[in-house]
């Protein structure tokens, strides 16, 4: 097994790792953190956390008691129970990119984001094989009015697939109406089940803004996962270095992970690492360097260190468009990612240009890249049909396996032959139309989005999930500010 979460490789020698736990737990205790949600510092101030204002500095006792009562694995559920995955229990999460307000192809161009094009790529993600979890929000359906819309896109989610899924959820209004949505789905007697996955980004450095402290304590109160994810950018959200990026993302991590064990002990909780530069020629973010490959791989070894599944990585990549810079960018961020062991993988598939768009061809591009690390991932077979002595024999000295029944009955099995990147010469691939890979990963995804199979939803449920979006349409969550 080449990716193996316990035996990771590990970027920080042990004297680092302590270096970055006592680094952070210096700036919990000394500095700490800015609290904006009254709610969320009376919850801190009950559990005797020190507050001076919105000031909160956490003890690093504190901090340990309260991961003492993070579950190492949890069950997310799916609608379809068959697709429910032990998240931390060794099978990664997959999922589809989430966030950008633009969606692009090469017939369409890149164009705003809309709930056709959010429709067309939950429909992606369900078909295709190598991905097993939905990300809500896979592009901004910017035509619908901003208050509303997580609850189409929601729904979107909902229907159009029954993998697990993560939800959108930037505010606790929206948070809430998530995990209304999906006890409705689920056929309301959920208990604690789990059934979603909700991502938290404190606001760096430093901050905890009070529309993700409250989206927070909405998914902590229902025992949903909280994926606490720092947003760092070196240079600009956190200190230039490596090492001070990493001693302050455990910092912004774990005090958020208290804060969830404060309102719910025992509420599934994930360490997440979003770290990469700033390109200071532009101000942009840029993904795929080797800063980013640390973050990636340091971050999973402190979310080892205290016990907690990790989220992190993805195909992300800064090009912006479908070329050689986005597939090396991309290559490293999953090799890191893979590497690294990680539980949940957000913007695995169609993140280009930063996560500002949602590229139908960089969805092909990904897709058949995931599929390769998970043959890596099944490693070398060793049977004795494998091990082909008897085709070896039979062959003989100088002969050719062109022609043996053994490759013409194993070749499809065990050869990966790529749709996406091939191998003819120059003549023949000139001659079939010199397509580049762009042009071919866009005959990809059509395929792919033509062999998607509606997995259906029970009529009496679709129609209370539709009756509630427009109930609360009719009442727009109240102000978030």
């Amino acid at each position: 097994m080449l990716f193996d979460r316990d035996h990771a490789p590990l970027v920080l020698s042990s004297e680092q790792e302590e270096i970055v736990h006592e680094q952070a737990m210096r700036i919990l205790e000394e500095i700490g953190l800015d609290v904006l949600h009254e709610g969320a510092r009376m919850y801190l101030a009950d559990a005797g956390v020190q507050l001076e204002g919105d000031r909160a500095r956490f003890d690093r006792g504190f901090i340990a008691e309260r991961l003492a009562s993070v579950p190492r694995t949890f069950v997310l559920h799916a609608r379809n129970p068959a697709n429910s995955v032990e998240v931390g229990g060794g099978t990664p999460l997959w999922m589809n990119v989430g966030g950008p307000p633009f969606a692009s192809d090469l017939d369409r161009g890149r164009r705003e984001g809309s709930l056709e094009a959010h429709d067309e790529l939950v429909k992606m993600t369900h078909a295709a094989d190598v991905l097993n979890c939905v990300q809500t929000g896979a592009v901004e359906a910017v035509e619908l009015p901003v208050g509303t819309r997580h609850m189409d896109m929601e729904y979107s989610a909902l229907r159009w697939s029954d993998l697990p899924y993560t939800t959108y959820g930037t505010s606790g209004p929206k948070a809430r109406d998530g995990i209304r949505m999906a006890q409705i789905a689920h056929g309301d007697d959920t208990g604690d089940d789990t059934l979603l996955m909700g991502i938290v980004n404190s606001n760096s450095p430093l901050v905890w803004d009070f529309r993700m402290s409250d989206a927070l304590i909405a998914w902590a109160e229902h025992n949903q996962a909280i994926v606490v994810t720092p947003f760092l950018l070196a240079g600009a959200t956190s200190a230039v270095s490596v090492a001070g990026g990493l001693a302050q993302q455990v910092a912004e991590a774990l005090s958020g992970v208290a804060l969830a064990q404060v309102v719910r002990p025992g509420a599934p909780c994930l360490y997440g690492s979003f770290f990469t530069v700033t390109d200071m020629r532009t101000g942009a973010p840029a993904f795929g360097t080797p800063e980013s490959v640390f973050g990636v791989l340091a971050g999973a070894q402190m979310a080892r260190r205290y016990g907690l599944p990790f989220r992190g990585g993805g195909g992300l990549a800064s090009a912006n468009a479908v070329n050689a810079q986005a597939a090396a960018e991309t290559q490293m961020m999953l090799w890191a990612t893979m590497l690294a062991g990680t539980d949940v993988v957000l913007h695995a598939a169609g993140w280009l240009e930063g996560g500002l768009t949602a590229s139908y061809e960089k969805f092909a591009l990904d897709v058949e890249l995931l599929g390769q690390f998970r043959r890596q991932m099944q490693g070398i077979g060793f049977s004795d049909e494998e091990l082909a002595f008897d085709a070896l024999k039979e062959v003989g000295p100088g002969g050719l396996f062109l022609s043996s029944p053994h490759t013409r009955q194993h070749f499809k099995e065990w050869l990966s032959m790529s749709p996406l990147f091939q191998t003819p010469d120059f003549a023949t691939w000139e001659m079939s139309g010199a397509e580049d890979t762009a042009q071919v990963a866009n005959g990809l995804w059509k395929k792919l989005l033509a062999s998607y199979e509606d997995p259906g939803i029970d009529p009496a449920t679709d129609e209370e999930l539709r009756a509630y979006v427009e109930r609360r349409k009719a009442d727009p969550p109240e102000t978030e500010d």
